[in-house]
C-alpha cells in the first residue's frame, strides 16, 4: 500500500510531463540558486500530511487521476482545436485547483485568515457577559498572537476554487509551442495569474477570476504552455488554430521568469544541460524575488450616500514584481487615476 502521509501540492503526474525517465527531475532552489541534477519526483512539492489528514489526499488522488488524462490528451494534441467542452471544463477546474493547493497559495491567504479569526475572537470576547473588563482587556491583548489553522482554511479554498473555474470560460485559450532551443520550466506553483493591463493598480486586487485583463500561464511540457487571455484587453499576433509558435528567446525567458517569481521554494526543468540557463534567469531576478503574502487592508467603509458602514477588511493577492514584455502580446496599460472597478462582462 502506498504511503499517503507524503502529500503533494503539485501532483506527481504533472512532474512526469517534464521528466525524462518519469522518476527524477532537475531542480533549482529559489532561495540560493543551487541546482540538483537528479531529484526524486516523489519528494518534490510535498510535505508530511500537508492537507492534514488522509481524507483530502484520497479525494485528490481520484481527482488528479481525472485531470491527468485531460492534460495528457491536450499535450499530445498540441492544440485547442476540436477540444471537447467537457475536457475544457475539467482543464479549467484543474487550473484553479492547482493554483489554490500550493504552499504559495497557503502563504498568500494566511494573513487574511489570521485577521478574520482575530476579529471573530474580538467580538466574542467583547460580548461575553461572564468576563470582567479586566479579563476582556487581558484576552484582547493576546489576540494578536492568535493564528488560524492554514490547512483547514486552504482545504475550503480548494473546494471553492473548482466552482470558481466557470468564471474563466470567457477567456481565450492558446497553446504556446516552444520553437527555441531553451525549454519551458515550471515551479512548485506552476499556475501563474498576471494582469499587464492593470499593472499600475496596487491598492486593490486585480487577479480575480472575473477581472479585466487577466492572463493565465500554465506550462505543460518543455515545449508546451497553456495561455488564457482576455480578448477585450489583449491582442496576440500569430495565432493559428489556437496555436502560437514562440520563436523568440526573450519570450521564453519571460515565461520562465514568471515561474521563478511565482515559486515558493523550487523551480524545475527537464534536462541538466539547461542548468546554467535556468541559473542565469534566477540570477537576473534574484534581487526582485519576494515572499508570497497576501495584502490585508482595513479602512472605514461608506455606502453610496456617504454614510459610514464601519471598518471594512479587504484582502487581495498582489501581483508578482515582474511584468513581462512579450513580443507577441499587444495591450494598453491603465493608469491608477483612470482605473474603475469592474468585472470582465462589464468591461467588455
Amino acid at each position: 500500500m502506498a504511503d499517503k502521509s507524503n502529500q503533494h501540492y503539485v501532483p506527481k503526474f504533472y512532474f512526469r510531463f517534464f521528466s525524462l525517465d518519469g522518476k527524477r527531475i532537475c531542480v533549482l532552489n529559489r532561495k540560493n540558486g543551487l541546482t540538483i541534477e537528479h531529484a526524486p519526483i516523489k519528494g518534490q512539492a510535498s510535505k508530511n500530511y500537508y492537507y492534514g489528514d488522509l481524507t483530502v489526499e484520497d479525494r485528490l488522488q481520484v481527482i488528479d487521476g481525472l485531470f491527468s488524462s485531460v492534460l495528457h490528451n491536450l499535450k499530445n494534441a498540441g492544440t485547442f482545436e476540436g477540444y471537447d467542452p467537457k475536457s475544457y471544463v475539467l482543464l479549467l477546474q484543474n487550473l484553479m485547483l492547482q493554483k489554490s493547493r500550493t504552499l504559495s497559495a497557503r502563504n498568500k491567504s494566511k494573513p487574511m485568515q489570521d485577521r478574520l479569526l482575530q476579529l471573530y475572537l474580538e467580538v466574542q470576547i467583547n460580548n461575553d457577559e461572564k468576563l470582567t473588563e479586566e479579563q476582556k482587556d487581558r484576552f484582547l491583548g493576546m489576540i494578536g498572537n492568535v493564528a488560524a489553522n492554514p490547512k483547514q482554511y486552504q482545504n475550503m479554498e480548494m473546494a471553492v476554487s473548482v466552482d470558481v473555474a466557470e468564471y474563466l470560460m470567457d477567456l481565450v485559450p492558446v497553446m504556446l509551442i516552444n520553437k527555441t532551443n531553451r525549454p519551458f520550466i515550471f515551479s512548485d506553483a506552476p499556475v501563474v495569474f498576471c494582469n499587464l493591463l492593470l499593472q499600475k493598480i496596487t491598492l486593490r486586487g486585480v487577479l480575480g477570476a472575473q477581472t479585466p485583463g487577466l492572463l493565465i500561464f500554465y506550462p505543460l511540457s518543455p515545449k508546451h504552455l497553456i495561455l488564457l487571455f482576455d480578448a477585450n484587453s489583449y491582442r496576440i499576433k500569430g495565432v493559428r488554430n489556437s496555436v502560437l509558435s514562440v520563436r523568440d528567446l526573450k519570450d521564453v525567458a519571460a515565461l520562465n521568469k514568471l515561474q521563478i517569481h511565482n515559486a515558493s521554494n523550487a523551480v524545475y526543468f527537464s534536462e541538466y544541460q539547461y542548468s546554467r540557463y535556468v541559473s542565469e534567469l534566477w540570477r537576473q531576478e534574484k534581487t526582485k524575488l519576494r515572499e508570497h503574502r497576501g495584502t490585508v487592508v482595513e479602512a472605514p467603509g461608506f455606502d453610496h450616500d456617504g454614510e459610514p458602514l464601519g471598518d471594512i477588511v479587504h484582502s487581495f493577492e498582489p501581483q508578482l514584481p515582474f511584468f513581462p514584455d512579450f513580443i507577441f502580446l499587444y495591450h494598453e496599460i491603465v493608469q491608477e487615476k483612470d482605473y474603475r472597478f469592474s468585472r470582465r462582462e462589464e468591461y467588455a
